[in-house]
């Protein structure tokens, strides 16, 4: 796992909004960065 500061983080940030990319993928580009999982519901979870 990489590990960042905040003000990196935020460049990153930055930088993916000028490259266009959604909010979500910019956040989920950075998870996979710094090594942590996006959490996912799935459907049964959903419905139970």
């Amino acid at each position: 796992m990489e590990e960042m500061t905040k003000e990196e983080m935020q460049r990153f940030l930055i930088k993916e909004a000028q490259r266009g990319s959604t909010e979500m993928e910019a956040y989920r580009n950075l998870m996979e960065i710094i090594g942590i999982e996006f959490p996912n519901e799935s459907k049964k979870e959903k419905a139970e």
